[in-house]
């Protein structure tokens, strides 16, 4: 009998064994997303990953930082796969000039960079933009742009287009001319069609110019409106 019991709990133990022998052993760090690209007035992006461990989140460079926790243990378990997301803070590009960082993550024996490119401007789609200086070589995103909308001189109405992350604030650089109006000058953060009411310019020799300023938070971008002046009459 002794025998017989002997003999079972060998068994047993042999299943056990087997069992733990044939348990496959999983490790991942997978990225949800790749390159990010901010505008200049972004606060608040994340990252996206799966794991089956513990992890840590380490920004490299100052301007982004981590909201919350940076480094979570987690009890192994391979037959768990865990979605994280990691809140950051971003700081508003006042430079007027692109910037890239990026956020390493590690996890078991893995880890990858994050890469965040936050654009030197504002979201504004209309007027297009110009690159001033030159375009950055591996991206291709602008370095430096100017705004200018150019209307012709009968031209009496036209629109600035922007998304913003923040209220803002369309004002006039200086004295607002006599022959432009807003219809919005101020709002909350979203998507905005500002409206623009010209008098046509009867002046044949000179075009005419003012600046406004779009401003979200701390970030500001300049937006010339240029109007041509009238074609002289064929005598």
């Amino acid at each position: 009998m002794y025998k017989i019991k002997t003999l079972l709990l060998a068994c047993s133990l042999l299943t056990f064994l087997t069992s733990c022998v044939n348990e496959p052993e999983r490790h991942e760090l997978s990225p949800v997303g790749n390159s990010i690209i901010l505008y200049a007035d972004h606060t608040v992006d994340s990252l996206r990953f799966y794991t089956f461990d513990s992890w840590t989140v380490t920004p490299k460079d100052n301007w982004i930082s981590v909201d919350g926790d940076s480094h979570v243990d987690i009890k192994y378990n391979y037959a768990s796969r865990y979605f994280c997301r990691v809140l950051l803070k971003i700081q508003p590009n006042t430079t007027g000039q692109t910037r890239c960082g990026t956020v390493l993550v590690q996890s078991y024996d893995y880890s990858y960079s994050a890469p965040f490119v936050q654009l030197g401007i504002l979201k504004i789609t209309h007027p297009a933009y110009t690159v001033d200086s030159y375009l950055d070589q591996q991206s291709g995103i602008p370095n430096v742009a100017h705004f200018e909308l150019i209307d012709s001189a009968h031209w009496t109405r036209d629109s600035i287009c922007f998304t913003v992350q923040n209220n803002w604030d369309l004002v006039f650089d200086g004295e607002q001319p006599e022959w432009l109006t807003l219809d919005k000058t101020t709002d909350l953060k979203g998507k905005y069609k500002v409206n623009l009411t010209l008098d046509p310019n009867t002046d044949t020799e000179s075009d005419r110019q003012t600046k406004l300023k779009l401003i979200s938070g701390e970030v500001t971008n300049e937006i010339v409106v240029r109007q041509l002046p009238a074609k002289k009459e064929e005598e």
